[in-house]
């Protein structure tokens, strides 16, 4: 017995991976909830399969804290090997020199061959592409159906145009006690600035037809006509039609207390599972233009060691193959990145047994990418600041938005002449 223990124990240890030859890399993300959970399994998955090269994985808080951090890993020369990037970060992380483009590794116009044109520029600063595309959503509306039933309305005939949004909107707020205060509200997306009221706010802008940049970035124009236009209609939609709250109640659309809500289509599956309610899906609705935003995140790989700079390619690539990007994009919701996959048997049966993601795969044909350019994230927060100040007022917003873009102006001179 005393022999084949050791037999046993020898033959592990000479199998076994000598722990001298294990490249071990950092990897943060900011993902939560389900998502996190699946992601990290991924990752596991990816640990098992690769015994010489084990990935740690570090959840670093949401978007806004992680961003912070990666610049002051960056600044102190300690930045993780690979990070999870939301979709306008890349400019910034690009402008520090501490990225590894794509081409560091492969032919990026072969590589992202498959991968479709707004992700590919989401991933691309000043013609080069520097990370690699991981997840995408764009902007859905989901509604309640049963108050739709409720007041009347046809539940499989969502609006579609900003009137229609009003008209709905109006029959879906609604006083149930009579005691003067509203007790269910017809509409709901975010509207404070520093909880990304500006994912929604620039849609709005595009679908009147207006822009945050001039044609070659040099300067802001969203004091612009059409911005102003959709200032008001927040503005309206809260004060005048009273239909918008700026207070909403906690999980108010899971709840059943808000009929329609603006939300990512990466929300869609984590609602269906959390509502009890015939649940609703649609584009959402347009005005002078169709257009609808889209989000997301990708892998940026960091400049450390050649060795680490290796194992991590091989993490990346695994982790956005075709494989992955399918059981990503089935498990969470999230758009494929991948034609192929999105043209696959079995994406197509997905498709037949949820058939409300046609309609968020209907709607990217009308997505559009924000500005890849490094001054986007302080100029959105100036235009955030300035539509909340706003709405929150009640107050003109012609004069706010004209000061805001000033303000803008002079931080896009600062960047360029530096």
């Amino acid at each position: 017995m005393k022999k084949v223990i050791l037999f046993i124990a020898i033959l592990i240890l000479v199998s076994a991976p000598s722990h001298a030859n294990v490249t071990t890399i950092t990897y943060w993300h900011y993902l939560g909830g389900d998502n996190a959970r699946i992601h990290e399994e991924m990752v596991a998955e990816f640990n098992a399969q690769h015994p010489q090269i084990q990935v740690e994985v570090l959840y670093t808080g949401n978007q806004f804290g992680t961003r912070d951090k990666l610049l002051a890993a960056v600044a102190g020369n300690v930045p993780p090997d690979v990070a999870l990037v939301d979709q306008f970060w890349p400019p910034l992380m690009v402008a520090t020199g501490a990225l590894l483009p794509l081409g560091h590794f492969v032919n990026p116009e072969e590589y992202l061959q498959d991968f479709s044109q707004v992700s590919r520029d989401t991933v691309t600063v000043r013609g080069e592409a520097w990370t690699v595309p991981f997840s995408l959503s764009n902007q859905i509306l989901l509604y309640n159906k049963d108050k739709f039933r409720e007041v009347g309305l046809d539940p499989e005939q969502p609006p579609t145009s900003w009137d229609e949004l009003v008209e709905y909107a109006h029959a879906l707020t609604r006083d149930l006690d009579g005691d003067g205060r509203t007790d269910e509200w017809g509409l709901n997306f975010t509207t404070r600035a520093n909880l990304g009221s500006m994912y929604a706010f620039i849609t709005f802008l595009w679908q009147a037809g207006g822009e945050l940049y001039s044609e070659d970035y040099t300067e802001a124009v969203f004091h612009s006509q059409a911005a102003i236009e959709t200032a008001q209609f927040w503005i309206d939609l809260a004060h005048k039609h009273k239909v918008l709250s700026l207070s909403p109640p906690a999980e108010g659309f899971e709840t059943g207390r808000i009929a329609m809500q603006y939300s990512s289509t990466s929300s869609i599956a984590a609602t269906k599972d959390r509502v009890d309610f015939d649940l609703g899906v649609a584009a959402i609705p347009s005005y002078k233009h169709t257009v609808t935003g889209v989000g997301g995140s990708s892998l940026a790989i960091f400049k450390t060691t050649p060795a680490k700079e290796k194992a991590a390619w091989q993490f990346v690539e695994w982790m956005s193959n075709e494989e992955n990007n399918l059981k990503w994009s089935i498990a969470t919701g999230y758009i494929p990145l991948r034609l192929s996959v999105r043209d696959s048997h079995a994406y197509q049966q997905y498709l037949q047994r949820e058939p409300y993601m046609q309609v968020v795969l209907d709607q990217f044909e009308y997505s559009r990418a924000r500005p890849n350019t490094v001054s986007y994230a302080d100029i959105s927060r100036i235009l955030g600041v300035a539509a909340e100040e706003a709405l929150y007022g009640n107050v003109n917003p012609e004069p706010i938005f004209r000061n805001a873009v000033q303000e803008a102006n002079l931080y896009i001179q600062e960047l360029d002449s530096n």
